[in-house]
């Protein structure tokens, strides 16, 4: 084989390759989501919280309100308005004035700690509502936690995660004052790229408090692990649209061993990862035999090639 087109046909591979190599990076749909600093405003009875967004878009900490009166989630500044605000043009100082925005918000507020669930009497049982499957490939899976206290059903939370075998860890912070609880709901979130932790917060009324001592006092922007505070639940195996006994779920106590429960199976395949791998066995062959015909063509005799004999 001509070392010409031997070049030329690494160069082309060379060039598909950063193409692809681009491609696969804007391809990447996730990444995990930590809730942090939960505090609370005794003036307007609402809850604060970080939402800390490591997915493609990359925003930088957002912070949320849930007021106690209307149970409605808002953000202060949505990620569009602090990148307009702070980040037009990134550099350190701007990430120190977004800093000191938030610090100077979080003045008057003050940080609340988790409590003990189940010294509250509070049980929680999950049931899988749907799965969103195309392709064969799932996507994520629909769920409903049901909360109880004393035996009685105080909050119903539709969330999402991947695998109908996979753990939850519910959480429970005490507000002052109130019968509320904010409810921090920690899993894998969906399937997407094998699935990335994902932490939400939820707002419910009716609680009684039989134990306030605290638990965890900060909450920092990590995922949360077991505790003596928290639960770790499973679905159930059958379907909340059939289920009307709420207490057939597996809810295991924090601070005991899971070797009985089931694991995570069935990962979904990264499709991207795969539609990668052909496309470049695709291209390896296409840039051999492009360069292959560019050479050959190259290698013809031309005029050119030869000294003009009619002289």
């Amino acid at each position: 084989m001509n070392k010409k087109y031997i070049l030329l046909s690494i160069v082309i591979l060379t060039t598909f390759s950063l193409l692809i190599l681009g491609e696969k990076v804007l391809a990447t749909v996730g990444g995990q989501t930590y809730i942090s600093e939960i505090a609370y405003n005794t003036t307007n009875s609402s809850v604060y919280y970080l939402v800390n967004d490591y997915s493609g878009k990359e925003c930088p900490p957002v912070i949320h309100s849930i007021n106690l009166a209307n149970n409605q989630d808002t953000q202060i500044k949505t990620c569009d308005e602090v990148f307009q605000e702070f980040f037009k043009n990134y550099s350190e100082e701007n990430n120190q004035k977004y800093r000191q925005f938030i610090s100077d918000f979080y003045k008057n507020l003050f940080f609340i700690g988790s409590v003990s669930l189940k010294k509250n009497n509070i049980n929680v049982s999950v049931s899988t509502l749907s799965e969103r499957v195309e392709n064969g490939e799932k996507y994520w899976t629909e769920f409903r936690a049901i909360l109880t206290q004393d035996n009685k059903e105080v909050a119903k939370i539709d969330f999402r995660g991947c695998d109908k075998e996979q753990p939850h860890i519910f959480e429970g912070y005490k507000i002052p004052n109130s019968d509320a609880m904010a409810i921090l709901i920690s899993n894998k979130g969906d399937c997407f790229e094998g699935g990335y932790v994902r932490e939400t917060l939820h707002l419910v009324r009716g609680i009684k408090y039989y134990d306030t001592n605290i638990v965890r006092s900060f909450k920092e922007s990590s995922a949360t692990e077991p505790n003596l505070g928290n639960m770790i639940v499973y679905a159930s195996s059958r379907d909340a649209t059939n289920n009307n006994n709420i207490d057939n779920s597996t809810n295991i106590p924090a601070n005991q061993p899971e070797v009985t429960q089931p694991t995570q199976q069935n990962q979904p395949k990264n499709l991207v990862t795969v539609s990668m791998m052909l496309s470049g066995v695709v291209i390896l062959v296409a840039g051999i035999l492009l360069g292959y015909l560019i050479g050959k063509r190259s290698a013809r005799p031309t005029d050119k090639n030869f000294p003009n004999l009619s002289q």
